[in-house]
């Protein structure tokens, strides 16, 4: 049986798909036996196969299931009920003014065991065990950041918020993970007090994953170049170490069997300083399959390892299949070491130039790979994904090499130093670059089109048939550049229709209000409350529909703060305009006429009036569109579309009323019709 992993892994990751979309067993196991039986009746040859992949997903998913019941399904009920629990401290983000977000890894009161996620005020280490009392809540996903499946993918499903700490017994003896993670600590600030701010912020997300030091609009800059996984610790960093390392025994005429032991030794140190993520542990399991092949004379098949990686990590924890970071570290490594090799195999690689072209072909048979996992996980792609991973990620890894040559020389030394100026210089180059890049259009797309992910899958499914039909392979490279083309026409076309419409989004949470105004390639936003996490909405809808520059922003509350708040996120005017209560501003945004008052903006485009105000301060008249913020107890006009932000206002929603409802688009096209999108689901 040849690779005989294949049809064990990847049947069991589509067990887990399955299971995670509904516990109806019964249809499940129906339907999995049933195509098995359709299989076998084609090709009965194969039955060894179908007999093992059948069992394979069947198990799948009672492994999904039984997780279910034993962890999710037993910490339901302390959800919205105080409560006590204990546990230690396995993971922990510290923030400005003594606040942290943590994960303690413990039980409740009656032996119940979860990990739970805690935003606290008080200072805790890595390794205490906490005692605390809080009411926990199941976490939710937002406008923002879609918590809840990315809590499911680490088995974390409640969240505390300010709990009382009642107990913090630090840790009596030092652990290898509390030991690694004070030398981390250690490291990054000796790095931060030896380079450039965001050149050294940008060295500690190479090497150790921790973006927080990082400005918000470098990591934007990274993320639409499409490098944005250097930042990830990923498997490539695991990878790339394990080759200097394998190189370097070679040279030394290390044994298989002393290359194996320090090939684990070295690469399981990594996994820990890099927090033991997802696409991390991938990579060691890969790396272990692949060196221990040496030691029986035997060569690794990647696509055999991808498989156990597979196994293995969703027997560790069924929900790996909620997590973007598992299906993008795999999606990445299978068009790394199997796809992008099968389409390139016949290409030349003599001269230097088809050496260059096969580079870039392999970059873009691994961006396609990768590009159904972007498209479901993130608001935009990067189209030049292809050419920056050829030439700037060799410059990040050699970044990464300097660095870990200055922590391995203690980060304070004149050699040390020495290796952090090489990556302080590199660094800025890669930050420029991706700067001046990021910020024209062509060089990214968003993801947010009905039809993206239906044409993707469709392409997907055209180009499996024509593989499985003729294995031809320019036939399936016809096909998906067919499905490719298509995908471009129809984001282009998408953003060719709207080119003229003049998009309102409706932003915040709760009771705030920010408004963005998006037409073409411009914006312009009004922040009507001045909320904190006020930009972070703002930015993530102008990033949706693909905007990138804000023409002009308009603040009620605390305009300096807010302003400075906006700048961490956005390309903002140098002048900011501030909305006071004496007198109104006018200014025209693209044909529209936007009116700011004390507590109210009038919006008039293409025949249609739209009005936001605070309850109390709606005009006189009866505006097509009514956005209300605040908390509204008063009688609202017949017909119109009325957006109501109070959650507790008595009236109901309708076709036209939507109460308690945020992140909204309005999109007012020139002919004067209008459309209402939830900017979280479905038109």
């Amino acid at each position: 049986m040849k690779r005989p992993a294949l049809w064990i892994g990847f049947p069991f990751l589509l067990g887990l798909v399955l299971a995670s979309c509904t516990r109806l067993w019964i249809p499940v196991c129906g339907g999995v036996t049933a195509v098995a039986g359709a299989v076998l009746m084609w090709r009965r040859n194969c039955w060894k196969y179908v007999l093992l992949g059948t069992l394979s997903c069947l198990t799948a998913c009672c492994v999904y299931w039984h997780t279910e019941n034993v962890t999710y399904l037993c910490q339901l009920p302390f959800a919205g009920t105080e409560t006590d629990f204990t546990g230690q401290v396995t993971e922990l983000t510290h923030y400005s003014g003594g606040y942290a977000t943590c994960v303690l890894n413990g039980s409740f009161p009656d032996g119940t065991r979860a990990k739970v996620e805690v935003f606290c005020d008080t200072e805790c280490d890595y390794g205490d065990t906490v005692t605390l009392s809080g009411t926990p809540e199941l976490l939710t996903s937002d406008y923002l950041y879609d918590a809840k499946r990315s809590g499911m993918g680490e088995g974390i499903f409640l969240r505390f918020d300010y709990p009382v700490i009642r107990q913090i017994i630090p840790l009596d003896r030092p652990t290898v993970r509390s030991v690694l993670y004070h030398w981390r600590m250690n490291m990054t600030e000796r790095i931060l007090a030896s380079m450039n701010a965001e050149n050294g912020a940008l060295l500690i997300g190479l090497l150790f994953g921790d973006k927080s030091a990082m400005s918000r609009s470098s990591k934007t800059a990274l993320y639409r170049m499409g490098i944005g996984h250097v930042l990830a610790v990923s498997g490539l960093h695991l990878d790339f170490l394990a080759v200097c390392l394998g190189w370097l025994l070679e040279r030394m005429r290390a044994g298989r069997k002393l290359t194996f032991v320090l090939t684990v030794i070295f690469c399981g140190t990594f996994v820990l300083c890099a927090g033991e993520t997802i696409s991390v542990k991938r990579a060691f399991i890969m790396i272990l399959l692949r060196v221990g092949a040496g030691l029986v004379f035997r060569t690794a098949d990647p696509f055999n390892s991808l498989g156990i990686a597979v196994l293995l990590l969703g027997l560790e924890n069924p929900f790996v299949v909620h997590s973007a970071a598992f299906w993008l570290s795999c999606t990445a490594t299978w068009g790394v070491g199997v796809f992008a090799p099968y389409m390139t195999k016949e290409m030349r690689k003599e001269s230097s130039l088809q050496k260059l072209m096969r580079s870039f072909m392999v970059s873009f048979w691994t961006f396609t790979a990768i590009l159904p996992a972007s498209a479901v996980y993130f608001r935009e792609v990067s189209l030049i994904s292809p050419l920056s991973n050829i030439f700037l990620v060799p410059v990040c890894m050699v970044s990464m090499l300097c660095g870990m040559a200055a922590i391995l020389l203690g980060a304070a030394s004149q050699p040390a130093l020495l290796f952090l100026y090489l990556s302080d210089r590199l660094n800025g180059l890669i930050l420029g670059i991706s700067e001046y890049m990021s910020g024209m259009a062509w060089t990214h797309a968003p993801t947010s089109g009905s039809l993206l992910v239906p044409l993707l899958a469709a392409g997907i499914l055209l180009a499996l048939a024509c593989c499985l039909i003729s294995r031809d392979k320019k036939l399936v490279t016809r096909a998906l550049l067919a499905a490719l083309t298509i995908i471009v026409l129809d984001v282009g076309g998408e953003q060719t229709l709207l080119a003229d419409a003049l998009r309102i989004g409706v932003l915040g949470d709760g009771k705030d209000c920010v408004l963005a105004l998006t037409c073409g390639n411009e914006a312009l936003i009004v922040d009507m409350t001045g909320d904190r996490n006020s930009p972070a909405y703002a930015d993530a809808f102008l990033t949706e529909s693909g905007v990138v520059e804000v023409s002009a922003l308009y603040l009620y509350q605390s305009p300096e703060q807010s302003a400075e708040s906006y700048r961490e996120y956005l390309i903002c005017p140098e002048e900011i305009g501030v909305i006071s209560e004496d007198a109104e501003r006018q200014t025209l945004f693209h044909g529209a006429r936007l009116t700011m008052g004390a507590d109210t903006v009038r919006i008039e485009y293409a025949g249609q009036t739209c009005v936001c105000a605070k309850e109390g301060h709606v005009p006189e008249g009866t505006p097509e569109i009514l956005i209300l913020y605040g908390k509204n107890k008063t009688t609202l006009p017949d017909g119109g579309i009325y957006i109501l932000l109070d959650e507790n206002s008595p009236y109901q929603a309708d076709a036209h009323t939507y109460v308690g409802e945020n992140n909204l688009e309005l999109t007012i096209a020139d002919d004067g019709t209008c459309r209402v999108r939830r900017l979280y689901g479905s038109t």
